[in-house]
């Protein structure tokens, strides 16, 4: 049982016995019960060594043994508790999450996040939540979100990185970021990890879906279910995870025998760009199919397209590329990606503290446009 001392500090009594054989079985039944409270300690040596009949260098020599065995935790002050003490007194680690300011997150970055400060929790470790409204300005959807250069990221970081945080154990880093930004100033900022996009920079890992084997499905999806042409709508350029997308799409069109020539991969950033791919979809020789990486702008597509008397998949094909709730309840064939999981992942790289490439599938999910 444990009884609070006159200094207020929890103390475990354990039921008292003769020799140091009588003390382990104690202390070893302790720590595999329920009574003993994580943060309650244990007598000092010198009172077990009364309580048992036992000298104090006999409990203190026991209490190492069982210490190296993981059954009890010495603290730096000497004071012995149950293993699970450890991480009630550690240190607190702080991971900093270096993002785009959250009224612009997109619902990609609500579902990494949703995965990863759900582990954080869990574990009971804090997170340092930094949104630097310079690197994504994006408020209306219906336009292109604008990114922030070199010279105003590298500003962004290095303003971070001048305040001393002794804790700081980690960093989760928006896929914003561009490596050679990054590169100078990685070692300043230790263990961190990139989502949403790949990266070759040494010592920084990254947690990103597999943009080739995305695309390859729903390249394939929308030759499968009969369409004589593919189109790429291009939502906008310059976000690592739109450009990668749109180069898969490439990549496995050309895979497939059916390489996309220049007029086959759009802009469709807005409505009047959009208006090429409708024409082309009600006016075009033979059934066409779009594959649009992105579900905000796939979603006004889909839109126009109906406006404009075209009846999905009738007609013509459209796959968007996120699956996030913007095109899952309107019925949209689409590749879902697990950001949830792209959090989770991130958070255990951290934990783990080495460098580690993972490439995360994506799942095809067909609804009625294709």
């Amino acid at each position: 049982m444990a009884k609070k001392t006159s200094g207020g500090r929890a103390t475990f009594e354990l039921p008292g016995g003769a020799g140091a054989a009588a003390l382990e079985q104690a202390v070893r039944e302790a720590a595999q019960g329920d009574t003993w409270d994580a943060a309650a300690r244990l007598p000092t040596s010198r009172e077990l060594g009364r309580i048992y009949g036992v000298s104090n260098a006999t409990v203190s020599r026991l209490l190492d043994r069982l210490a190296r065995d993981g059954v009890v935790w010495r603290r730096p002050n000497g004071r012995y508790y149950r293993a699970e003490g450890a991480r009630l007194f550690a240190e607190p680690k702080t991971y900093a999450c270096l993002l785009r300011h959250l009224e612009h997150w997109s619902r990609v970055y609500l579902g990494v996040m949703s995965g990863f400060s759900r582990d954080f929790v869990r574990n009971q470790e804090a997170m340092l939540l930094v949104h630097n409204e310079s690197l994504v300005r994006h408020v209306d959807t219906s336009r292109s979100p604008i990114h922030a250069g070199v010279a105003a990221q590298t500003h962004a970081l290095e303003e971070f990185l001048a305040v001393p945080r002794p804790n700081l154990s980690g960093a989760l880093l928006d896929d914003v970021w561009r490596d050679e930004v990054l590169e100078p100033l990685l070692p300043r900022l230790g263990v961190a990890v990139v989502v949403c996009r790949p990266t070759r920079l040494a010592g920084l890992s990254s947690v990103a879906p597999d943009f080739a084997g995305a695309a390859l499905a729903a390249i394939g999806h929308l030759y499968a279910r009969g369409c004589e042409r593919v189109v790429v709508a291009v939502p906008f350029t310059g976000a690592a995870p739109i450009d990668l997308m749109v180069a898969a799409a490439r990549s496995a069109a050309a895979h497939l025998g059916r390489p996309l020539g220049a007029d086959e991969v759009i802009l469709a950033s807005t409505a009047e760009k959009r208006r090429r791919i409708v024409d082309l979809m009600r006016n075009g020789r033979g059934r066409i199919g779009v594959f649009c990486p992105e579900d905000n702008v796939s979603l006004q597509l889909y839109h126009e397209c109906r406006a404009a008397g075209i009846s999905f998949p009738r007609d013509a094909a459209l796959v968007s590329g996120m699956g996030t709730d913007v095109v899952v309840p309107a019925g949209l064939s689409t590749l879902c990606i697990d950001y949830a999981e792209i959090g989770r992942t991130a958070a255990q790289i951290l934990r783990d503290r080495f460098v580690q490439r993972v490439v995360l599938p994506a799942q095809l999910r067909i609804g009625t446009t294709s």
